[in-house]
């Protein structure tokens, strides 16, 4: 069993700090802190999170190299331009890699740790079979979404067509907001 052994508050300290101090100055100086206390961790939980999947045979899995995200943010294109993300993630999937269509996925950041399921941005014909499932037996849809509201889980809505998809037309009004999703997290 891989060594993990959780979590030091000192990483959500550093996110703390991080988010105030947005300059490679500051990172550079601290970096050993971030190695010690966020990379490293992550990388042990990657690795025990994958095993314990694995013995309980379900067939998703990580990889500490493949699998988790850079801490530095490519802010070409967003309006937020600081340099460093505030946070640690990474992606658990059928292949290791983080561009498989369903994910586990797992964040630490100075609020705590947040983990989410599901298909993000699937691709066209992966997005088109979830969507016809929905449509060809929309009674067991609003079953599984009411169990996960009870459950205290939901689905995030923020990423949706403003319009009903070309070939979904006629669908009932009790899942037009499922057919217009652009993933299932």
């Amino acid at each position: 069993m891989s060594d993990f052994s959780g979590f030091s508050p000192k990483a959500f300290k550093f996110f703390e700090e991080l988010t105030n101090n947005q300059n490679r100055v500051w990172f550079l100086e601290h970096r050993s802190d971030y190695e010690e206390y966020v990379r490293e961790p992550m990388k042990s939980f990657t690795e025990a999170l994958s095993e314990s999947l694995a013995n309980k045979e379900i067939p998703i899995w990580g990889d500490p190299k493949r699998s988790l995200f850079r801490i530095n943010r490519d802010a070409r294109f967003s309006k937020a331009k600081h340099p460093y993300n505030m946070h640690a993630s990474g992606l658990f999937t059928r292949t290791g890699d983080k561009h498989s269509p369903g994910v586990l996925y797992f964040r630490l950041d100075p609020l705590g740790i947040r983990c989410a399921a599901g298909y993000l941005q699937p691709e066209a014909h992966i997005l088109k079979k979830l969507r016809r499932g929905i449509l060809d037996n929309p009674a067991a849809w609003i079953s599984l979404e009411k169990s996960l509201k009870r459950k205290g889980y939901e689905l995030d809505y923020s990423y949706t067509l403003t319009r009903i998809p070309r070939g979904f037309e006629n669908v009932s009004v009790e899942v037009e907001r499922a057919i217009k999703l652009k993933g299932w997290i």
